[in-house]
């Protein structure tokens, strides 16, 4: 079967998983109908109603108001419960409580810990950071005691963008001896795909293990169900990651893993904002240029990133053995520190990606530089960067002049105002869109999955590196100055002055910010 009869049957088999998705929707909508025919029936009995909403109130409420969960996400909830009192309240006690998913994320975080009991802890490597660079050292401290020690003999190569990216990927998947471990929000069936799985079935066929995990609902529609099948059927391992059909009843599809990563025998590891699909290497084009960023460590490092996607493989019903795929020493010229580390709601309320964002922004003394494709903040994102910048500290940010998604640029866009007016500088990128994801400063750096949205912080299983020293950190900081050449400066009046048409809309999407 030469390539095009293979893509025409792929095409077909997306249909099948279409009809999945539309199924689960279809009930979601019946879940969500009988609540709301339901509370409208009630409402001839007022008085009795009006007496078991404030009791019901009492009992749902003020347990949430006192939680210790995000602000953004009570008023959320609260916002419901107002508009909807009967619906609202038993919309709550069906989705929203963090109790709902608790068995779910409870053997997802097991997995994970499982797996970062075998991080290499080693303490001195904080304290001699630490004696560089207090402040350096305290982050360090933090990622530490949430289980991702710090590495050094450690090299690291930027790539800006995903062209570069995907040819060297390419060049270090022709030297697999051993494993390849590749897991990705998205997998998508076309040009890049094809010459990957060529390359991955010669390296079976010499006896390479091959570990493959995607998202369900990130690659909905790009990878089709005769793809996977042609994958297992092979001889690949593959793992779809959390299976919409299994959790629609509960929203706990609403937990995706964002996460990328790919490692090759231990000695290449990548992640970064790039999925493997055309639109990334600008083969295809629908929303202009593709702005991406990805990052490859050799060394020391590489085993934080393995075992981050090891503990995701064997949460989502794999079994990896981690002492089978020992990483041996390498001597790095160069090198320096790394520390690669991950989150996801399974750890709530810890929360190490916003809190890194946190301290790269707080421990600024010259300047902070963002690249985020989405920037949908709550206020206390949005109250650290006001007073960076209220005190003298330059912080820019680049969002996309072209959007993905309509809807998620709207609620982006409301989001400038506070920030423009307290000195925040926001740029978005003309050529098309921007999907990388950076948080950096003066002396460190954050490259990875994360995006500065609620998703991202409190939602998605998300990775990220963080880099406090080496040669690394002016390339990604050149990009930055390049990337803010070709785009435009929103002013501040100019948000002001936009219709009062789109002021209306996104005023009425911010109220569902949470979901988006």
């Amino acid at each position: 079967m030469n390539r095009r009869e293979k893509r025409k049957q792929r095409e077909y088999s997306y249909v099948k998983t279409f009809m999945r998705f539309s199924l689960i929707f279809l009930l979601f909508l019946v879940d969500l109908a009988i609540i709301l025919v339901g509370s409208y029936l009630l409402n001839q009995y007022t008085v009795y109603l009006y007496a078991f909403i404030e009791l019901l109130s009492i009992i749902v409420m003020i347990p949430l108001i006192a939680s210790d969960r995000n602000a953004a996400y009570k008023l959320y909830w609260l916002g419901v419960a107002l508009v909807l009192p009967i619906a609202g309240h038993a919309m709550y006690l069906f989705w929203g409580r963090s109790v709902i998913n608790r068995k779910a994320h409870r053997e997802i975080q097991r997995a994970i810990d499982k797996a970062n009991e075998c991080q290499i802890m080693n303490p001195e490597l904080i304290t001699k950071l630490s004696d560089e660079d207090a402040d350096k050292g305290k982050i360090a401290k933090y990622l530490y005691n949430q289980q991702y020690p710090l590495y050094e003999n450690t090299a690291v190569t930027y790539f800006e963008v995903g062209e570069r990216f995907f040819e060297d990927v390419e060049e270090k998947l022709k030297l697999a001896e051993k494993y390849i471990f590749i897991s990705f929000f998205i997998i998508a069936d076309g040009s890049i795909w094809e010459r990957y799985t060529e390359i991955l079935e010669e390296k079976l066929s010499q006896g390479v293990k091959i570990y493959i995990m995607f998202d369900d609902t990130g690659s909905f529609m790009q990878m089709s169900d005769t793809s996977i099948k042609e994958l297992k059927k092979k001889g690949f391992h593959v793992l779809i990651f959390n299976p919409v059909e299994k959790s629609y009843h509960r929203l706990f599809f609403n937990y995706r893993n964002h996460q990328k990563i790919l490692v090759v025998d231990g000695k290449y590891a990548y992640t970064g904002g790039i999925n493997i699909s055309d639109r990334y290497a600008n083969i295809i084009s629908p929303y202009g240029h593709w702005k991406d960023t990805g990052l490859r460590l050799e060394g020391d490092a590489i085993y934080g990133l393995q075992l981050i996607f090891i503990g995701m493989w064997n949460a989502s019903g794999g079994d990896i053995h981690i002492d089978d795929f020992s990483i041996e020493k390498q001597t790095i010229p160069g090198g320096t520190y790394c520390q690669p580390f991950a989150d996801g709601p399974s750890n709530n309320p810890s929360n190490p990606a916003m809190d890194m964002f946190l301290h790269i922004i707080s421990n600024a003394r010259d300047h902070v530089n963002i690249m985020t494709p989405y920037l949908i903040i709550d206020d206390t994102m949005q109250d650290i960067l006001c007073l960076t910048a209220k005190s003298g500290v330059k912080v820019r940010i680049i969002t996309p002049g072209v959007p993905d998604k309509k809807i998620v640029r709207h609620l982006t866009v409301v989001h400038y105002g506070p920030l423009l007016r307290n000195g925040v500088e926001i740029y978005e990128y003309t050529p098309g869109f921007l999907h990388a994801k950076h948080c950096t400063n003066e002396s460190s750096a954050i490259v990875g999955t994360i995006n500065m949205d609620f998703r991202s912080f409190y939602t998605h299983f998300e990775n990220g590196v963080w880099i406090p020293n080496g040669d690394v950190l002016k390339d990604i900081d050149d990009d930055f100055e390049k990337t803010i050449a070709v785009s435009k400066r929103i002013t501040y009046e100019e948000w002001q002055n936009r219709p009062w048409i789109e002021k209306l809309l996104q005023a009425f999407l911010y109220f569902f910010k949470c979901h988006f």
